[in-house]
């Protein structure tokens, strides 16, 4: 009926996390992660995606430099791609959004091409 309030719009308890509305930034993984750790530019992009109460999902983020499928994707495996994360979160946070990380290991589709010479090593022992 006219006047009723859109579900998409009204607010939502999902666990311990009270959402605004239920319109959700999925992941969009843009291969933009050189050296698969996140770069500067990706605290704009996500904080330009973010409202107050809001939910974004990270992009997909790999969990092992053997988890690779695609080139410059992000991961969190090393101290270093951690630390890139933080000011990322720390924006989506400043502006009242939740953040969840997308973790990604592409398992046998993953293409030798994409992963370290180190990751193959180990995983040819």
């Amino acid at each position: 009926m006219a006047g009723d309030p859109i579900s998409l719009l009204t607010p939502y308890k999902m666990g311990k996390f009270n959402l605004a509305h239920r319109v959700v930034l999925a992941s969009l993984t843009r291969q933009r992660s050189y050296n698969n750790v996140p770069q500067p530019h990706a605290v704009l992009y996500y904080s330009q995606r973010t409202s107050n109460g809001g939910l974004l999902i990270s992009e997909a983020t790999g969990v092992s430099d053997t988890a690779q499928g695609y080139p410059h994707t992000p991961g969190i495996w090393t101290k270093e791609q951690v630390e890139a994360w933080k000011p990322i979160v720390d924006a989506v946070h400043a502006k009242g959004g939740t953040f969840f990380c997308q973790i990604w290991h592409v398992g046998r589709v993953s293409d030798s091409v994409h992963i370290t010479k180190e990751a193959k090593d180990r995983r040819n022992s």
